[in-house]
């Protein structure tokens, strides 16, 4: 049954005249009767008692429109709220990342972003974890490491290199490496989530060195490590996004720089997820661009998770 034919039963309904309600519907009148007559044959029963001066409902026309006319409102209230966002992003907004990237690089944004789009609501589920979003009920994903497989829709945000850093005063200690083998000497902290964690590949022009390196520490934790770190324990490898300002201010030394470093094979990066590009909503696009807006021009705030050691 059409929504549209019984929108119109009820205008004629309301204005008692199958012309008048033409003339508000922008139709012709032998239209919207041959309409009336197709509605009533579906229904099994006459809606209207019709004579050539006045039409009006039958008993079975006016329970029809009593019955029909909430719900006919209901559906209207409905799609109201399913299409709010559609023209101004309102609604919750779930969002999953790993501690490390949405404390150093998302929360400092959020304030912003809820600034300038106030009807909407933000839940960030941190997690080193990785969630599925479909049951997890999560609009967009932050994912670290080697692009995520799945049946989601993935793009890069942000191309990502590791950085061995260290304090100072551990390096005026322990002494500063000159060379990747230097490292066998010294206190190493690892991640232990990697698939080869306690090997570190490091590269410069036609060189290539594989470092079986003793972790004095390992965790999950990116927070973890850094703040090893930033305690003189040791020599950590750690993502660009979260020491670079560290190393900026001095308050880290980035060592043996003049190599590229990795844990693993392939690119690392930050990716962007989120379960389907059909529909998506005007609240989860606004996010992305506006974090891809602050990624690509380099203000990617509070990268150091906490004061310096």
């Amino acid at each position: 049954m059409d929504t549209d034919d019984l929108r119109k039963f009820l205008k004629v309904a309301e204005l008692g005249s199958i012309a008048s309600a033409a003339r508000t519907e922008g139709i012709d009148a032998s239209t919207l009767s041959r309409q009336l007559a197709a509605l009533e044959t579906q229904l099994g029963t006459r809606l209207f008692q019709r004579s050539t001066r006045k039409m009006s409902l039958t008993e079975a026309g006016e329970t029809f429109r009593s019955l029909l006319g909430p719900i006919m409102e209901d559906l209207d209230a409905a799609r109201a709220a399913a299409t709010a966002g559609v023209e101004q992003p309102s609604g919750l907004l779930r969002l999953t990342a790993s501690h490390a990237f949405g404390e150093a690089v998302l929360a400092p944004l959020l304030a912003e972003f809820c600034e300038n789009n106030p009807l909407i609501d933000i839940d960030l589920a941190l997690t080193d974890d990785v969630i599925d979003l479909v049951s997890g009920q999560i609009d967009v994903g932050f994912r670290n490491g080697p692009r995520p497989t799945g049946d989601l829709v993935i793009s890069k945000l942000l191309s990502t290199e590791r950085r061995l850093v260290a304090l100072p005063s551990y390096l005026r200690k322990s002494g500063l490496p000159q060379h990747p083998r230097d490292l066998e000497h010294h206190v190493c902290l690892t991640t232990s989530n990697a698939p080869q964690q306690q090997t570190w590949y490091f590269s410069k022009a036609a060189e290539n060195i594989e470092v079986g390196v003793r972790a004095k520490v390992r965790t999950a934790s990116t927070i973890s490590l850094h703040r090893c770190v930033r305690d003189g324990l040791g020599l950590s490898l750690l993502v660009d996004w979260l020491v670079d300002e560290d190393i900026r201010r001095g308050s880290l030394v980035r060592v043996l720089a003049d190599w590229s470093i990795a844990v693993g094979e392939g690119e690392t990066a930050v990716w962007v997820v989120y379960p389907s590009r059909a529909f998506l909503p005007l609240k989860t696009r606004k996010f992305i661009d506006f974090v891809r807006e602050r990624v690509s021009g380099g203000s990617i705030a509070g990268k150091s998770t906490g004061g310096v050691a």
